[in-house]
This record gives structure tokens, C-alpha cells and sequence, in this order.
């Protein structure tokens, strides 16, 4: 009997929460005793086979169908309901076996959907008090805190916790709870949590964060609804969660987590869980804790998210369901979160560990409600897409069935930088029959690792002669305190690889004496007879988690030996070799075949080459060597860098001895991570003060950033020197803030996220000057001034043909327009005429190209003055008589004063004023005082428009 070990929840005793983690509070002599592990009665493990109600099924009726007729139904099935017979999903009971049952509600006309009522199991079950954890470590595996930098709430993004209900009354869920549900008995509304499972899921999402006290659940700010599902058990029927998830849709729930599940495909649930999705509900699952390939549901469903687990260091935990079904990985060992206070035994603190992977799923559900907090129009599959493609890659390279698209990176999936993938362990030289190591009984026991999730370790050992050999593989101490334990299967083949035996120790046996798991190495023995010559041994870890202990390989020449010839092994070699890395990216990948295989048969759809992240189809062409058995696959472009690949053998390849099919495989490898090619065009455009850089950047599918520097002078920097210009991911930036008169010279690299770094790029722009000068600055009203100007290098080359603008402004004015477009000569002189009618401010620039920086000359301003005419008349006159003196101004000031001047004692001093007309003309009458030739004048005293002016000078003579 194999035993599946218990990840039991386990309480953290009295204790201080600093930073996350669990502190034993003693007495003062410092020797107070432990408390014992508190184990409640949890299921240990779940059971890999369908489990449903014997007497039960779920019906959905037409939608059509009259309540009458729905009634009709249940009496002529002899069955009873609690449900009200118009709801969505309705359990029926009767006193047949529920398979028999099911075919009778099948055959009635009145039926859309029926299912056996499968009954689903916590995914989690309680561990015990000696694993210590804190938040912190798990937490920074997906990045977390630096996602609460970006959003510390979901905002109205409800989430529904469906699960075996909450301690409503948990200080650390004060504040975070709506109203909830319970499906799993009309008698007794609330949700109550009488088992413990879901107080703690749910607080792994919504414990209040940052109040000083107990845990900071996932998303920090989190309005939750607890829907009971489960019973005291942990154990819920398919229609209560059914109606658990229509309810939470019903009442405003915006994602659903659900960390249970269990085997057996059930269209009515499957049902509720598409409506859900198709309402816009996020939903979350959890992968389950079989630690197997046998299919969960509801996690395997289409749209849910499906998590798996890993230890705090992003490692695969032995328990973690594995499959293409599974799509996110996350913590899942240690997590500490709320407990049932009801629950928590007297000396302990409610706030328990988890582990399993109902702990890592409700860690995707919360951030999955920040990522749908921050875009509210995401639909569930954009929500899931996103957390997938920025999840960070573990295990092999690429989508697998350990991780999926990798563990869950909260910080990127919320708009942050991306960073490096999980590291992993390259090739170990023995993934294929034509690498097996060579042993012998002589030579065992030989120990080695398991380096990579989903690892097959290939030996072989030749004999002389037939002989029964007992072959036997032993894992590391297997012991419920490791995240990942080794339980060994060993395969044996002949030298046609044919099988001779196999045996899988996958997990503790229970002692027939004590009842308890038989804790320790696990071996695996078979006895084979072996032929002369090769014997092949296959080994691997049957929960497909790499347990990089130390395991043994023990061969000896005794046993009774036996033979298994039912199943065979169907390669002998796969190039590049499994978990390989290659830098060739113009690798022909290879697949050689045990047996001879029918050649038509070989062809680009049987023998594929697919893309490891995307599963995208590569192009390729296919030729097969019927002599060497050997089918070599060209892909028909380069292989893209730093991307995983999936060598596949698809169904439709037929042996020649027996037209039996080659079994489906798969093999992965990558390409290296190159540096990243340099910018495919880096350019420098020049502007006054400014420099607008663009560029191209190649493809390439781990991009950090593109840093660019510049120098004050005609040297490149390096990527340590200059001064930093932008660093981003952008294809263009305006460099702002430079002077003028300066070469910049810039460079700019690519830098993938493992901080590999292109060439060098670079683009310089060349300092120029410009001058201006007018050939007077002040001329009167209708004057010409000519504008000289050039525009050359610094160094005073010259560029004919360049283009300048010059441009004007009234004085009195603050806004430049164009005077003239005009182009250098090739001695990078410009001229131009122009006859302004106020004073005017004139300024020159060169707006730069792709090798000149742009200038700007200063500000010149040329007064214009207005013409005055002046006519004395008469010119003598007798003291006491008067004269007059008249004129007008151009241009026309109508309005403005102008004044009378007269010359005295070595000045000029105003004695009359008069305001011009419409048409700019004026008079003043004059009676002198005094006898002798006496000087007069008119002053114009300038305004915003105009310089000041005078008359000439005239002098009335009095006798």
C-alpha cells in the first residue's frame, strides 16, 4: 500500500509576529517546552480516482422547460430535491447507484446537462509545527513587495474565497469580508468555517496588511466573500459548488478562488465555471496535491487559472499535480496565514502554516485581483495571459507541466520591470539510451541527482551471457520536513528496448503494525532476466520534482529474474539532449530511433518542432536516414536566441516490424542567451539645445533596456563613462538641456535581462555658431536695414546650402514669425533686406539635421523712428506778433502728444504739447518773449512701437 504523505496544517504557538515570521515566546529561564504538532483530522492526501455521491446527480433543465415539467421530471426519477427545481443547477437524489441514476436523467427530454455529483477535496492540507516559515521568503519569490510599490489595492475587484467557509470574527479579516455564502446547507446561512481550510486561504488573500498585527494577505487592501463549499471535512459536491460559483457571479464577486479539486470531467460544472468567466469572473484553481499527471478538476477546465506550488525558493514541491493542464506555479510550502480561532487548540496564536497548493493558488488569485484592479476592462483570459507571459520561467525551459508558463512574477504582472527567469540545471550527459552510463554489479552502487524536473537518468549494463539481475534505485531520506522528496521509478529494457520490468516506490508505505507512514529512503526493486548484451535501466522521479539529493543505483546478479515484454522504448537518441543549451542557432535537432520506422510516415507533422514558451510551430522540413534510423529537422529560418524548444513526436510514426505507432515524446532545449544584437539603426537629429535620438531594436525576447550616454565632445563614452542619456525600452527620447556651440557625441547599447550587452552604437552631432548683425540698429520710419548672418562649425567650416530662418518680432511683442527661409552660401554667410515699419527684434537659428546640433544667435533689435516734418512760417517776426510751426508724423500716431521744444541756456526744454490728429498732423502758435533768433523744434517721445524722433531744427528771428 503506497502512502501519500500529509502536508498538515500546522499553528504557530503564542507568539510576536516580527517581520513576517513566527517568534516562541518563552519563560524566563529560557527552557519552556514546545508545544506538540496539533494535526487535525484532514484527509492526508487526495485520492487520485473519481469520488462522487453514491446517490446523487447535478441537473441543469432546458432553459425552456415549465416548472411543471422540471416537477414531472423529479417524479417520474423517483428522486428528490432541497433545490428550488428553477435554479440553474439542481441535485437530485434518489435510491439507485448515481451512475444508474444518471442515465435515467440523461434520457429525459427535459435535460440539458447531467453529472455525477463528484465530490472535490481541500488542495491543502495542514502541516506541522516543525517546518518554521515567515511571509517574507515566499512572498519575494513572486515579488511581491515591490508589487505593493505599484498598487496596494484591488479596489471593487471582490474576491470569492469558495472553501470551507471563515471565522468572520478574525481581528485580522475585520473590515475585509462582504457578505458570503453558504451552498453546502439552506439551514444555516452564514458561512462559518468548521474546518479551518478556509479561514486560511482566504487570509492568504484579504488578512488586513499593515495594521501592526498578525499577516499581510496578498493583496494588501482586499474586499473578500467567503462562499462554503466545503464541509467540516473538507469535502464538497460538485452542485454545491456549482451553486457556490453562481452565487458569488450573482452577487458582484469580480475573481474566484477555489483551492480544491479533485478527478473526474463534470459538464455542469464545467458549465458554471464558463458562465463565470463569460461574466468577466477571474477564476483561480488549485492544481492539486496527488503529486501525479492524473487530471484536477475543476483547475483543468478551459479559462481557469491553474496553480501549482513550489517551496520559497521557486522549487517544484514534491506534491504538486503536474501536467499541460497546469498553467502558473507559486509558493505553496509554509505559508502563514489566519486560522480558525474556533479551531486553534488553547496555547496557540490563529494564525497557521499551510502548505499545499490551495496555499499558491489564492497567491495568484489576489494579485490576479490587483492586475484586474489596475485595468477593469481586462477579460479573465487577458488577465490570465498576462500573468502567464510575464511569469518568470523554472524548470525547463519554456510552458511545462511542472510550472506551466512559470512561477508568477506579481511585480511585472503589475507593470514592473521584468527580471531574470529561475535558473536551471543543464544536461547531465545520460537522457537518452545512446548517453546511458555504463555500470555494473562490480560497480554499484553508483549515486547521482535528479537535476531537472521531469529528468529520466539512462544506465546501461552488458552482459556476457543471460542472467537475472535485481536492480534496485533508492532516493534520499524521504521525510515529510522536505518540500521535495524522491520517489523512485525504475524501468528496465532490453537492447532493443524492449521492456523487461519496471517498479515505482512513489511514496511511504504504511506499517501493517504501526499505521503509520514507513518515513526514510524509498526503494524501487525489479527483477529482470537479462539477455546477452545490453540491458538498459531507465530512472526517474515520479512526482517529476528534482530532488538534487543523492540517490543510489544498486545492481546485483541474483533474483528470480522475469520479463515484462508489454512495453517497449521507441528512441534511442534526441540531439540537442534534453535541458541542453545551444549557441548555433542554425542547429539541425536529430531524433534517432530505437527500431526501423516507416519512412512516409516521418514528415513535419509527425516529427515537430515547436516553440517551448508559445508552443507556436516551428517551419521546418524533415528528411529521414533509413539506414542510420535517424530523422534530421531543419528548421527553414535561424532559431531565435534565448528561447526554449520542444523537439515533439507526434502520433502517425509506424514501426516496420509490427505497424505498431512510435509512443508520443517530447524533449526540450533552449538557445543560448546571447548578447543581444546592437541597435539596427542609431540616430543622432540635431535642435537648438536638444538632440532627438531614435533607433531600432533587434529581435530579441528577454529585453531590459537600451541605455544610452553621450560625451561633450567628440569621443564615444562607455557604458561606465559620459553622461547617462535614457534608459528604457522606448524607441525614441529628446535629449534636452544641451548647450550650444558643443559636439555630443552618443552611444547606445541593448542590454538583455541576464545584463548581457550589445555592441556599441553611435551617432555624433557636430557643434556649430551662428552670428546676426544688422548695418544699423536704429533708421528711420521707411528705411531699409540689411541683415548679415552665418552659420558655421565650430571650428569654422563652412556647409553651403544649409538651411537658416530668420525671424521677427515687433518690439513690443513676444511672439517670432518668420521673416525669411534662406541658405547658407559656401562660406556659410546669409543677407537679407528688409524694411521694417515698427522697431523689430530679429534672431537667426539653424534647426539642426542628422549631423549638426541646431544654434540660435542673440536677440538684435533695430529701432525704427518716425519720419516728422517741420515748416516754420514766417521766419521773422516783430516781438508781440506770432509765427507757427506745423507738420505731421509718419506713421500716423493719432493721439499721441507731441511736444514743442525751445533752446535756452544750453538745453532743450518742452514749453508746448498738442496730440496729433487722425492723420498724424499737428500745429503750434508761437509768440516769443524776447527779441533774437530763437531755435524750436518738435519731439516725438517714442512709444512700444516706435524710437523717439525730432524735427530739424528751426529758428525764428525777432526783432
Amino acid at each position: 500500500m503506497s502512502f501519500r504523505p500529509a502536508h498538515l496544517l500546522r499553528l504557530a504557538v503564542p507568539a510576536a509576529l516580527v517581520a513576517g515570521a513566527l517568534v516562541t515566546l518563552s519563560g524566563s529561564s529560557g527552557t519552556a517546552a514546545q508545544p506538540h504538532p496539533y494535526r487535525p483530522s484532514f484527509p492526508s492526501h487526495q485520492s487520485a480516482k473519481a469520488e462522487y455521491v453514491p446517490n446523487s446527480v447535478m441537473v441543469k433543465f432546458k432553459a425552456k422547460s415549465t416548472t411543471s415539467a422540471r416537477k414531472a421530471t423529479v417524479g417520474r426519477l423517483r428522486a428528490t430535491t432541497e433545490d428550488s427545481v428553477s435554479s440553474p443547477v439542481v441535485e437530485l437524489k434518489g435510491d439507485v447507484p448515481a451512475p444508474e441514476l444518471l442515465k435515467k436523467v440523461q434520457a429525459d427530454p427535459s435535460v440539458e446537462q447531467a453529472s455525477l455529483n463528484y465530490l472535490r477535496r481541500a488542495s491543502a492540507t495542514p502541516n506541522d509545527l516543525y517546518y518554521a516559515s515567515d511571509q517574507r521568503a515566499s512572498f519575494n519569490t513572486i515579488r511581491l513587495p515591490q508589487a505593493w510599490d505599484l498598487s496596494k489595492s484591488t479596489g471593487n475587484q471582490i474576491v470569492a474565497v469558495l472553501d470551507t467557509g471563515v471565522d468572520g470574527g478574525h481581528p485580522d479579516l475585520a473590515g475585509h469580508l462582504v457578505p458570503g455564502y453558504n451552498a453546502v446547507s439552506s439551514t444555516r446561512p452564514n458561512p462559518v468555517d468548521d474546518n479551518g481550510h478556509g479561514t486560511m486561504t482566504l487570509g492568504i488573500i484579504a488578512a488586513a496588511a499593515n495594521n501592526g498585527a498578525g499577516v499581510a494577505g496578498v493583496g494588501w487592501n482586499v474586499k473578500a466573500m467567503p462562499v462554503k463549499v466545503l464541509d467540516a471535512n473538507g469535502v464538497g459536491k460538485d452542485s454545491d459548488i456549482a451553486k457556490g460559483i453562481n452565487w458569488a457571479v450573482a452577487n458582484g464577486a469580480k475573481v474566484i478562488n477555489m483551492s480544491l479539486g479533485g478527478a473526474g470531467y463534470n459538464s455542469v460544472l464545467e458549465t458554471a465555471v464558463a458562465n463565470a468567466i463569460a461574466r468577466g469572473v477571474v477564476v483561480v484553481a488549485a492544481a492539486g496535491n496527488e503529486g501525479t499527471d492524473v487530471v484536477q478538476y475543476p483547475a483543468a477546465f478551459y479559462g481557469v487559472i491553474a496553480v501549482g506550488a513550489t517551496n520559497p525558493g521557486g522549487v517544484k514541491t514534491d506534491f504538486s499535480s503536474y501536467g499541460n493542464w497546469v498553467d502558473l506555479a507559486a509558493p505553496g510550502w509554509d505559508i502563514l496565514s489566519t486560522g480558525s480561532r474556533a479551531l486553534t487548540p488553547a496555547g496557540y496564536e490563529p494564525y497557521w502554516y499551510c502548505t499545499g497548493t490551495s496555499c499558491s493558488a489564492p497567491i495568484v488569485a489576489g494579485v490576479a485581483a490587483l492586475v484586474k484592479n489596475k485595468w477593469p476592462t481586462f477579460t479573465p483570459i487577458q488577465v490570465e495571459s498576462r500573468l502567464k507571459a510575464l511569469a518568470r520561467d523554472a524548470g525547463p525551459r519554456g510552458t511545462d507541466p511542472y510550472y506551466g508558463a512559470g512561477i508568477l512574477d506579481a511585480y511585472a504582472a503589475l507593470g514592473g520591470k521584468t527580471t531574470t527567469d529561475f535558473p536551471m540545471n543543464g544536461p547531465d550527459n545520460n537522457d537518452q539510451p545512446e548517453r546511458a552510463i555504463s555500470v555494473s554489479p562490480e560497480s554499484s552502487p553508483l549515486t547521482t541527482t535528479m537535476g531537472v524536473e521531469g529528468d529520466v537518468d539512462w544506465f546501461e549494463v552488458t552482459s556476457q551471457a543471460a542472467r537475472n539481475l535485481k536492480i534496485s534505485v533508492t532516493g534520499a531520506d524521504y521525510q515529510p520536513v522536505y518540500a521535495v522528496n524522491m520517489g523512485p521509478r525504475v524501468s528496465v529494457y532490453d537492447g532493443d528496448l524492449v521492456s523487461l520490468g519496471s517498479k515505482v516506490q512513489a511514496y511511504p508505505d504504511i506499517d501493517p503494525v504501526t499505521k503509520k507512514p514507513k518515513w526514510g529512503p524509498q526503494t524501487a526493486t525489479v527483477n529482470v532476466s537479462a539477455k546477452a548484451g545490453s540491458t538498459f535501466i531507465a530512472v526517474s522521479n515520479d512526482n517529476g520534482s528534482r530532488d538534487t539529493r543523492p540517490y543510489s543505483l544498486n545492481i546485483t546478479e541474483e533474483g528470480n529474474g522475469g520479463v515484462d515484454n508489454d512495453q517497449t522504448y521507441d528512441l534511442m537518441d534526441v540531439q540537442p539532449q534534453a535541458f541542453s543549451t545551444v549557441s548555433d542557432l542554425a542547429t539541425k535537432p536529430t531524433v534517432r530511433f530505437a527500431r526501423d520506422v516507416t519512412a512516409s510516415t516521418v514528415t513535419a507533422g509527425t516529427v515537430r518542432l515547436v516553440n517551448g514558451r508559445s508552443g507556436a510551430a516551428v517551419g521546418v522540413a524533415v528528411a529521414y536516414d533509413a539506414t542510420t534510423r535517424t530523422a534530421t529537422i531543419s528548421p527553414t529560418a535561424p532559431l531565435a536566441e534565448n528561447t526554449p524548444y520542444r523537439i515533439q513526436i507526434a502520433d502517425g510514426i509506424t514501426q516496420t516490424a509490427d505497424g505498431s505507432r512510435v509512443a508520443q515524446s517530447s524533449s526540450t532545449f533552449a538557445t543560448a542567451d546571447l548578447a543581444p544584437a546592437k541597435l539596427t539603426s542609431f540616430d543622432a537629429s540635431g535642435a537648438y539645445l536638444a538632440a532627438n535620438l531614435t533607433w531600432k531594436i533587434p529581435s530579441i525576447s528577454d529585453l531590459d533596456q537600451v541605455i544610452v550616454r553621450r560625451n561633450a565632445n567628440s569621443k564615444a563614452p562607455t557604458l561606465t563613462t559620459g553622461t547617462l542619456v535614457y534608459a528604457g525600452t522606448a524607441s525614441a527620447y529628446k535629449n534636452t538641456g544641451l548647450a550650444q556651440g558643443v559636439t555630443y557625441t552618443y552611444a547606445a547599447w541593448v542590454k538583455d535581462r541576464g545584463g548581457k550587452v550589445s555592441a556599441i552604437s553611435t551617432s555624433q552631432l557636430l557643434g556649430m555658431k551662428t552670428t546676426l548683425s544688422p548695418t544699423a540698429t536704429v533708421l528711420n520710419y521707411g528705411g531699409t536695414v540689411t541683415l548679415r548672418g552665418s552659420t558655421v562649425r565650430i571650428d569654422n567650416k563652412a556647409y553651403a546650402g544649409l538651411p537658416t530662418n530668420l525671424y521677427v518680432r515687433p518690439k513690443n511683442s513676444s511672439t517670432f514669425k518668420l521673416l525669411a527661409a534662406l541658405k547658407t552660401s559656401s562660406t556659410g554667410a546669409v543677407s537679407y533686406a528688409y524694411k521694417p515699419t515698427v522697431s523689430s527684434v530679429f534672431m537667426m537659428t539653424f534647426p539642426g539635421n542628422t549631423d549638426l546640433m541646431g544654434t540660435r544667435t542673440p536677440d538684435i533689435t533695430v529701432q525704427v523712428a518716425p519720419t516728422i516734418s517741420a515748416t516754420l512760417a514766417p521766419t521773422a517776426i516783430k516781438l508781440g506778433r506770432t509765427t507757427a510751426i506745423s507738420g505731421y508724423v509718419a506713421p500716423a500716431h493719432a493721439g499721441q502728444t507731441v511736444y514743442l521744444q525751445q533752446y535756452g541756456s544750453k538745453v532743450w526744454k518742452s514749453i508746448a504739447s498738442v496730440k496729433l490728429s487722425t492723420s498724424g498732423k499737428y500745429a503750434f502758435g508761437i509768440k516769443p518773449a524776447i527779441r533774437g533768433p530763437i531755435a524750436y523744434r518738435v519731439w516725438f517721445p517714442g512709444d512700444a512701437d516706435h524710437a523717439q524722433a525730432f524735427t530739424a531744427n528751426k529758428i525764428v528771428t525777432v526783432s
